[in-house]
């Protein structure tokens, strides 16, 4: 049986989400700029471990607020099938601090909105840009401590231009998602062996 697994991209104005996205599914990065204006669906399938697993991966384009509520995710075009999502992926620019604030709020309503789960759901920090490295607006290791240790949630930095760990954060996030509970009859000790075996195929 396949695995199917929603994963909602979530980010600030021109922070690359689109761009990683493309790169991980197409393996195709444009330096023009086209701005998300309607939430798009990817349909890819990976195979982790030698289990296949269907995404369904949600572009969302900026939004203000995370939808609070199920009425207001279907009143808003393009936050449908935000709130019941699997995982997040919080997309921000490392040279932009107005981006990795938005993210900042966006978690944090994500956790205030989904408190009633049984689970923790399951989301991934992303730093875009990992290019542009020299213009940074805070070190590295200050962002992961912050989200790793205080947020509890998945870091990864990434570059979409160089095709540079945009593999390994989608792996992640679905290293976290299984770890959690998505598929129960895979224990979080063999994910693991399958992520440092590099064992994860885009179909």
């Amino acid at each position: 049986m396949v695995e199917t697994l929603s994963i909602a991209v979530i980010g600030a104005p021109g922070v690359g989400k689109t761009s990683i996205i493309r790169q991980f599914i197409y393996n195709d990065f444009s330096e023009a700029y086209t701005p998300t204006q309607t939430r798009y669906v990817y349909r890819p399938s990976v195979i982790l471990n030698g289990v296949m697993y269907d995404l369904k991966i949600l572009d969302v384009p900026p939004i203000s607020s995370f939808p609070s509520s199920p009425s207001q995710e279907w009143l808003d075009v393009r936050c449908r099938g935000v709130r019941s999502a699997n995982a997040y992926v919080l997309v921000y620019d490392i040279c932009c601090v107005e981006s990795f604030e938005y993210v900042k709020m966006i978690r944090q309503q994500i956790v205030d909105s989904r408190v009633s789960s049984n689970s923790e759901v399951p989301i991934l920090v992303v730093g875009s840009k990992r290019d542009l490295q020299r213009h940074r607006f805070t070190q590295r290791r200050a962002v992961s401590v912050l989200v790793k240790k205080n947020w509890k949630c998945g870091y990864v930095e990434c570059s979409a231009k160089y095709n540079w760990h945009v593999l390994l954060l989608f792996k992640e996030l679905l290293g976290i998602a299984v770890a959690r509970g998505l598929r129960p009859n895979h224990t979080s000790i063999r994910l693991q062996g399958a992520l440092q075996r590099n064992r994860c195929n885009v179909m």
